[in-house]
Formats: C-alpha cells, structure tokens, sequence
C-alpha cells in the first residue's frame, strides 16, 4: 500500500515537471516571435510618412500650397528640389525666384541656415504655368523613406519592405527609379534624404511632367541674314542706334556736287550718320539713284556715302555694308571674341561684330549686336562684366515674333541669386576628408587595428580613413601595404582595401583617383556652359576645367574664378569648389 501511493506521488511530481516543462517550451517560441514583431512594428513606424498639414502663401495674387520644411545639416535647395522630389533641374533657377517670393524672411534662398523653417511648395512646376499630371490609379500609393545612415537600397527593400527574391528586388528597383527621376546616381545615399517608394499592388505608369510645346528658337546668331531689308528699316534704325549713328528723316540733305548743289528727299533717302566722325551714308532703299549720280556723291572729298538695296537684300549684309561706310571695322563673323580671365574663358559671338572709328586718345572697344526675341535673356551682370573688358554688348528686340512665348519669371528683389566659391584645404589629407564628408560619409582617422596574420603572428596596423559605404567596410591607407595585410584584413575585419600614395600624386590626380572609388564616371577636363539656351545658346558661352559632377550639381576647379564671373554659375544652380 505504502509503495502504491509512493508510486502515485512520483506520478504527480513527473506530470507536474512534464507540464512545466511544456509551458517554457511553448512559451519561449511565442516570446522570441512577439520581440521582432515589435522590432518590426517600430521600423514600420519610422518608415511610414506622416502627412504634413498642407498650408498655404500668396504668389502673385493666387494661394499656393506647400509644406513648412526645418533646415537640417546638409540641406540646400539642390538638395530638396531635385534630389528628393526629383523636379527638373533645368528649371532649378525659375524654382529659386519662386522658393524667394514665397519666403521673403530667407534673403538668400541658395544658402540655408540649419534651423531655419523655409516653405517649399508642392507642385512648383504648376506656378510656372507647366501641367503635371498625376497619373495615379488605384494602385498607384507611394510611400516616402527617410533614408538612415549606413543604409543602402538592397538593404532598404529587404529590410523595410522584406523584398528577398531577387527578381522582385530588381522589379522594385526599376519602379522605385521611375518614381524618383531626379536621381542619377543611386550607388549612394545621402541621410535624412526621401525617396519615393511604390505601396502596396503593382505601380501604376507614373508620367514625367508635361511641359508646353517650346516655340522654334528663331533668333540664332544668322537671324539677320533671313531677313529682308526693305521690310525691316525699322529695325536697321535700331541697330544703327546702338551703335550710336543717328538716321535722320524729314527735310532735305543738301550736298555740293561741282556743277552745283543736289537737294535729296531724306523721307524717300533716308541719311545715317556718325557723329564721331560727321560720316554720312545715303540709304537708297529703292535702288533708284542712278550709278552716274552715285560716283558723284562718293567723289573724292565728299562727306556721302551710298548704300543702294537691291530687292531681296538681308538685313545683315545692308547694316554690314553701311557700317564700313561709316568707318567701323568688322571682325570675322565666323570666330567669337575670347577673354581669359583666371581660369574662366569667355567667348562671345554676334550678328555683328566691328570696332568703332578710332578717336584720339580714346580707348577702341569691340561692340557687339545681336537680335534677340527676349530683351533679358544676357544677364546684365555679364554685360557690365564685357564692359569692362573693352567690349559692348547690346541686344536689339525684334518687333515681333510668330510663335508664342512662356514669359521667364521676373526676379524678385532682395532674392538675386549668389554663389560663394567654396575652397578646399591644401593638405592632401584633409582634401580627402572635404571629399568624403561633401558625400556625407562618416568615418575615423588614425584607427589601430591588431590583425593576426597566422597562429602566433600579429600585425599592429594604422588605418588613416576607415568607413562605410553601400554596406561595404572600407580601409583607406595613405600609402602602400602588404599583400598579407590586405589579405588579413579582408579575411578577418570584412575590410576592403584602398591604396593612395598621397606624396606621389598631385590633388588633381588624388581627388580623380577618390571620384573613381566613389563610382563616379567623371573625369578633369573643360566643360563649357551657355549664357542663353535655344538657338542663342552660342552667344556667349564661359568655359572652365574641373571635374564636373552633374547629378550632385558639384563642380570641383584647381582654376581661379573671377569674383564677377561667379554669379553665373551660382545661376546654374552648381556648388563650385576650388582646390589647391
């Protein structure tokens, strides 16, 4: 009896612990689950975009809706418009005199202050008149990312969107580059950057902005040779007036001929003439003065000259003509006037160029004329920097034109735009730290690291620069090492190994060896930019050598830019960097 409940009591302790035990057993897999749910829930959270509350600002008398934006380290306008809502960077200038009207606080929209709460308008592209259409149906969701530092795309589609198939990840990425036209390069990520991800279903067709049909750009550098004189006398009066001849009509021009004085009507003869010089040209529109006539008035000792236009005759060719009976030289059509000025070259082009009659004691310039639809297409900026280069630009507005025109944005004052030529330090280590930290990488200096190259053998090393990028560990050494070292490194540390002998190379060499590790395919040679755009884009053009990289609007010189020059580029919305 005594063994029989003994046996019992054993029984109970055995279903006891076997309950326990089964409970723990249970319970663990539920706990470990219910922690990453929890991980998961939390980056869910931080992925997910909370809507802004929309506001609204006047812009010329209609309400605009955008978004209150806080200035953070590394913010620019660049950066915001292009990179993250990926808008087109041709417009960036006509955003920037939009960006100041809207935030009349900010005095200087191309240079923010971290802090600064800035308002940035959702569809800039609408203010300036061009139709962007939503294309979005019913499963055309997207969702914003903020991007965290050390994260790359892969990482983000597996992590964050538990994308794992990598068919479905290069599916992604195609969409993810659709929705984000804006950015070139996506071996790189920038932090606190937003990027457009498709949500949930298949993305629908997202369609790029639809600008206006552009008008046929009609006033190129020959638009004086399409047209007809005869119909066109207004505007060869402008041109001589630019040039500072008068035409004078009305009354009679009386001129002594030996036989006696011959009285011309000068409302049928119109009568140019240089004051500087008291040269008189006769503009015989009709071709009727009769040769005899003529080889009178042009006698030797005469003040007239004689012009006749022949039906047909271009504009060009009669103002051509009329200007070297005044005594201006014309220079060769077919080759531009060029400045060297630091390292900036400057070329410009005209319908007409000529130097005027010399005067004594007087400084001889080179004027310049052009035709042109947009009386301010050349800034004036670069007009008085021509000017004080010896030469006069002047731009003649053409009556009319067929074709109609998107008005450009009138600039607002107080928000001229500036650029501030940034230098980098001359030391080559501290060149390569500017380079790296203008990428927004982070990274250590001077790191010891004790790597063991076999059992019982360790090697002591210093790594100058140590970082991350594309989720790949980086060691950048300053000199040479050994094979066994790289190898251990690689093996042991997870370390990619780079090699730049700084006392060898030259910054130029050093920052093209950098641009390569950093995947960039560019290279140090001259570049050339337009002043004006369409078929007037040759007009004046400035050139500069440096590397040039476009998607970053960076441009990196070891050329002097004249402090007057350095507007123009500002106005192209580029970041310019002198190295020594």
């Amino acid at each position: 009896m005594e063994g029989e409940m003994k046996s019992t009591r054993i029984r109970k302790l055995l279903l006891l612990v076997a309950t326990a035990f089964l409970a723990v057993f249970f319970a663990a897999p539920a706990m470990t689950q219910e922690r990453p749910a929890a991980g998961k829930e939390e980056e869910r959270a931080q992925l997910h975009l909370r809507k802004t509350p929309l506001k609204q600002r006047q812009y010329k008398g209609r309400a605009v809706e955008g978004e209150e934006k806080v200035i953070t380290r590394g913010d620019s306008l660049w950066r915001i418009l292009i990179q993250e809502k990926g808008l087109s960077e041709k417009r960036f200038s006509r955003y920037l005199v939009i960006i100041g009207a809207l935030n009349p606080h900010v005095k200087k929209p191309n240079i923010l202050q971290v802090g600064q709460t800035i308002f940035i308008p959702i569809r800039p592209d609408e203010i300036l008149g061009i139709e962007v259409p939503t294309g979005k149906g019913e499963a055309g969701e997207t969702k914003i990312y903020r991007v965290k530092q050390g994260d790359y795309l892969f990482k983000i589609l597996r992590e964050q969107f538990n994308i794992q198939e990598k068919k479905e990840i290069r599916n992604t990425f195609e969409q993810v580059k659709e929705l984000n036209p804006g950015k070139k390069n996506w071996n790189f990520l920038f932090t606190g950057e937003g990027i457009l991800f498709p949500g949930s279903g298949k993305l629908a067709a997202v369609p790029a902005a639809v600008e206006p049909a552009k008008p046929v750009e009609i006033v190129g550098l020959d638009y004086g040779r399409k047209l007809p004189v005869r119909e066109n006398m207004q505007l060869l009066e402008q041109v001589m007036a630019a040039l500072g001849n008068e035409t004078q009509r009305g009354g009679e021009e009386v001129l002594a001929l030996q036989e006696g004085s011959i009285r011309i009507d000068r409302d049928s003869y119109p009568v140019i003439r240089n004051p500087k010089v008291e040269q008189k040209v006769i503009l015989d529109t009709e071709g009727k003065i009769p040769p005899s006539l003529r080889s009178k008035l042009e006698a030797q000792g005469s003040a007239a000259q004689v012009v006749s236009v022949k039906k047909g005759d271009s504009l060009h060719d009669t103002v051509s003509n009329l200007l070297a009976r005044l005594g201006f030289q014309s220079l060769p059509s077919n080759r531009p006037v060029e400045i060297q000025d630091g390292g900036v070259g400057l070329q410009v082009k005209g319908e007409w160029m000529v130097t005027a009659p010399e005067e004594s004691g007087g400084r001889q310039e080179v004027l310049i004329i052009n035709l042109t639809d947009d009386p301010g297409r050349t800034p004036d900026y670069l007009k008085d920097y021509l000017s004080l280069k010896g030469m006069s630009l002047k731009e003649i507005l053409i009556p009319s034109s067929p074709f109609p025109r998107v008005p450009a944005a009138p600039a607002v004052k107080g928000q001229e735009v500036e650029s501030r030529v940034e230098s980098w330090p001359r030391e080559k280590g501290a060149l390569v730290d500017a380079l790296l930290k203008s990428y927004e990488i982070s990274f250590s200096s001077g790191e010891q690291l004790s790597v063991p190259l076999r059992e019982g053998i360790r090697l002591d090393a210093k790594i100058d620069r140590r970082f991350e990028i594309g989720g790949k560990k980086v060691a950048l050494f300053f000199r040479a090492v050994g094979e066994e070292l790289k190898r251990a490194l690689q093996e042991r540390e997870g370390l990619r190994v780079i090699e730049i002998d700084l006392a060898a190379l030259s910054s130029r060499e050093l920052i093209a060896r950098l641009l390569e590790f950093l995947g960039e395919k560019t290279a140090y040679r001259e570049h050339r930019f337009s002043a004006t755009e369409g078929g007037a884009k040759d007009k004046i053009v400035l050139s500069l050598a440096g590397f040039f990289l476009v998607h970053r609007s960076l441009f990196l010189t070891d050329r002097a830019i004249p402090s007057r020059l350095q507007k123009f580029f500002g106005e192209k919305g580029l970041r310019v960097v002198y190295f020594q």
